[in-house]
């Protein structure tokens, strides 16, 4: 009993006053820079008062390019769309419906419908009171590749600019797309 007293005892109140400190081998107990640790997380689309323009998504630093891009300095003008009107799709013979099909689901049909008819789900259910634009609608019938290229990448009327989120190619795919439904609703 004596050695338990004088030589056990002492060396467990230590080993219990050791382990008490570190219940969680990734939370130590105390914290230099809180705020680090513990961040507030922000939804994409909420305000963040962190951020310069107060939005929380924001779109890529002005003038920069990602490295399999090429610069587009056309802006979401009438005249920078007639001077895209030009543009050649390089696209026009390499259409890949599939691939193709599979971009506008992502990016064009909650607005415009499966057929471009701009009937989409956010007008049809009523979130959106503003008729998107119908790819079949003379003014859109009447629109180059470029113009269409143009609309998407810089933007259209109330339509933000799709430039950011897609590539080059698939945008000249989402072009090759809208001519392809336009084909199919005249039949």
């Amino acid at each position: 009993m004596k050695i338990f007293k004088h030589y056990l005892l002492p060396g467990i109140m230590a080993a219990l006053l050791l382990s008490a400190c570190d219940t969680n081998r990734n939370d130590p107990g105390w914290s230099y820079f809180n705020d680090m640790e513990h961040s507030q997380a922000y939804e994409t689309y909420s305000a963040n008062p962190n951020a310069p323009d107060g939005k929380t998504m924001a779109g890529p630093v002005e003038g920069t390019v990602a490295t399999h891009e090429y610069a587009y300095h056309f802006v979401k003008t009438p005249e920078d769309e007639l001077k895209a009107a030009s543009l050649q799709n390089p696209l026009a013979d390499a259409f890949d419906q599939e691939h193709a099909k599979e971009m506008y689901d992502i990016y064009c049909m909650i607005c415009h419908g499966e057929q471009g008819d701009g009937q989409g789900f956010l007008f049809t259910s009523k979130k959106y009171p503003y008729p998107p634009a119908s790819y079949h609608a003379e003014r859109a019938m009447a629109k180059t590749d470029g113009q269409l290229f143009h609309n998407i990448r810089a933007g259209f009327g109330v339509m933000g600019a799709h430039g950011p989120q897609l590539s080059i190619e698939d945008t000249w795919q989402l072009v090759n797309y809208i001519n392809y439904l336009q084909e199919k609703g005249l039949e």
